[in-house]
């Protein structure tokens, strides 16, 4: 392969990623629903009558803060089929409280005021409001939070707990986990044109406080991608596919790992750029291949903790003496697919189809977008996963002369079922 021939093919892998990081975003009408039922939030707390909920101020936390949620896989088995949307209710008044009157207080305030068909399910910190009625469904984690001694802060701001079922309170701080992650976008890392390359792309008798919500970001912040969300976004989307193929649902790597080791790598490539500006595809490849180095082991613990808070863990799963190993295995098995798969459109795939089918298990995309990648790219350029001087003008030249093999057609390439 000449020089030439790999720089259009890396350059064309680049605008298929960053088309496929779009693609698999929420919807602007999938948000506004969401954003729908999330302000319904307020008002069902609104009529409490329980002096525990009294002042409660809601706000989004997890992918929804984070500018990071995606659509789920058609098809997918349990909540890997469904919009993750989570938000956390700051208490003011539970300081004192024991974790399960609080999480008692929250399920009976939704359970009497939530009008959705599904019942509210329990779960370990808090509750889960499931709307199975929209298409794709989704669901809406409710967790409860307190601040932690000392915390003078108000409306969630600062060092957080949120009861546990089990352990009781658990150390949390979401706001500040968020605005890390927003900082660490905002660093300008050394790219060429990378947003150009994305645009190319893409009521009681006691009186009591009311309680107050913040808004989700609006959509048209959530749809803006930069580097560190789109790979973000690509990274949970292949965790997915990934999961259901090798039937580790129940031990794939969480968001929150994900997100924060990829966070630490983009930082990484941040600093190492400014010596050696880098394209999109370049900083992207960098980001996934450095995540692993930041598990740390410490104390015979391991651990990806929350760089605002030291005592809230996301790989805590990882240290189970019963199961730990198999969460474990799963994100470094996982994450050897993810840096294999990155490098999928660099490859030589034998055909059109041999690169869809790879990409339709990778990353969910089917074969329709890649065919509108090849017609956007320039005719002269190497197509993504395709041969050395396979571009659109040498199958166009082919198809006229009558000589077209079958590895070269595109027009003809049947849509390709999702694997698993």
């Amino acid at each position: 392969m000449t020089s030439q021939d790999e720089l259009t093919r890396r350059r064309s892998w680049e605008h298929l990623l960053l088309r496929a990081a779009s693609n698999i975003s929420l919807t602007p009408s999938q948000y506004i629903t969401i954003e729908d039922r999330y302000s319904q939030l307020q008002k069902i707390l609104d009529v409490s009558t329980d002096p525990l909920l009294s002042g409660a101020h809601i706000f989004p936390q997890g992918s929804m803060r984070l500018r990071t949620t995606i659509n789920p896989i058609s098809g997918a088995p349990k909540d890997l089929g469904t919009i993750d949307a989570d938000a956390i209710i700051w208490l003011p008044h539970a300081g004192t409280a024991d974790a399960m009157t609080v999480l008692n207080a929250i399920e009976q305030r939704f359970r009497e005021g939530s009008r959705v068909k599904s019942d509210i399910v329990k779960l370990r910190r808090g509750i889960r409001i499931e709307y199975a009625d929209e298409d794709p469904g989704f669901h809406i984690d409710v967790t409860p939070a307190r601040n932690v001694w000392g915390n003078s802060h108000v409306d969630g701001l600062g060092k957080l707990e949120v009861p546990d079922r089990e352990i009781g309170w658990k150390a949390s701080s979401p706001i500040s986990y968020a605005d890390w992650l927003n900082d660490a976008s905002k660093q300008e890392i050394s790219l060429e044109h990378f947003q150009k390359a994305i645009a190319a792309s893409r009521s009681g008798d006691v009186v009591m406080d009311s309680a107050t919500q913040e808004p989700l970001p609006t959509y048209q912040d959530y749809d803006s991608l930069d580097p560190l969300r789109a790979t973000v976004k690509l990274l949970k989307r292949h965790r997915d596919e990934w999961a259901i193929e090798t039937r580790n649902e129940g031990h794939r790597p969480i968001s929150a790992v994900i997100t924060t080791l990829a966070t630490h790598a983009y930082l990484k490539v941040v600093e190492e750029s400014q010596w050696a500006p880098l394209k999109p595809i370049d900083a992207v490849l960098k980001i996934v291949e450095k995540m692993s180095e930041y598990v740390r082991y410490v104390g015979g613990e391991y651990q990806v903790l929350n760089p605002k808070d030291g005592g809230e863990n996301f790989s805590e799963k990882w240290n189970r003496p019963d199961e730990g190993h198999k969460y474990r295995q799963a994100f470094a098995n996982w994450h050897a697919s993810a840096v294999v798969s990155f490098q999928l459109g660099l490859q030589s795939h034998d055909s059109a189809d041999a690169f869809a089918r790879a990409m339709q298990a990778s990353f969910g995309i089917g074969q329709k977008i890649i065919n509108d990648v090849n017609r956007e790219i320039p005719g002269n350029w190497t197509m993504p996963g395709r041969k050395a001087g396979m571009t659109r003008n040498a199958v166009s030249l082919a198809a006229l002369s009558g000589s077209a093999s079958h590895a070269s057609t595109q027009s003809n390439v049947k849509p390709v079922e999702r694997l698993g």
